[in-house]
């Protein structure tokens, strides 16, 4: 059996809202040290963030990418970026499903990894501080409330939200 906090690294490599959820469960039910966890998941966070920016880099060697990279639309874009990287980091960091194309592209415009790598434990810092945080916190305030039923509400959560995209899926087709 995996280890707590290997899993919970491996998991941040993966995907970092899951890290961070597994991390806030390793807290809130095995007594594990919220810093503990919060630097696992951002270690394996900025794994991932780095393997993000490195698949950036090795697009580069790509036929369509070379040729994309060749067009006069893609060094106005390499500008912005670096002009905006703050800006554009902090915002995808923090953006549902922005931060792995801004990383690519980091990666593939040419961004220097010495530019990239700051803001992203910056922010990525930031963000598992407050989501781990906000998870532990609403976690003890829900098992204090429903004790053993808490299992219940994610998965009421989940199949109500499958239910309600069936329908919409349903509902389209209909009209």
């Amino acid at each position: 059996m995996i280890s707590a906090p290997l899993a919970i690294f491996l998991l941040g490599c993966l995907h970092e809202d899951v890290a961070i959820l597994a991390a806030g469960y390793f807290v809130v039910e095995r007594g594990m040290s919220p810093w503990i966890a919060g630097v696992l998941a951002f270690g394996g966070q900025l794994v991932n963030n780095v393997l993000l920016y490195c698949v950036g880099m090795l697009l580069r060697d790509h036929p369509w990418m070379r040729r994309w990279l060749s067009n006069r639309q893609a060094s106005i874009i390499r500008q912005r970026l670096e002009r905006h990287l703050v800006k554009t980091l902090a915002i995808a960091r923090f953006g549902h499903s922005m931060l792995m194309p801004a990383l690519v592209g980091c990666g593939s415009l040419r961004i220097p990894i010495q530019r990239v790598l700051p803001l992203i434990a910056v922010t990525g810092a930031v963000y598992v501080g407050v989501l781990l945080t906000i998870v532990v916190v609403l976690g003890e305030a829900v098992m204090r409330q429903l004790g053993n039923w808490a299992w219940a509400v994610p998965v009421l959560l989940l199949v109500g939200a499958v239910v309600w995209i069936v329908r919409l899926r349903f509902a389209r087709r209909g009209a």
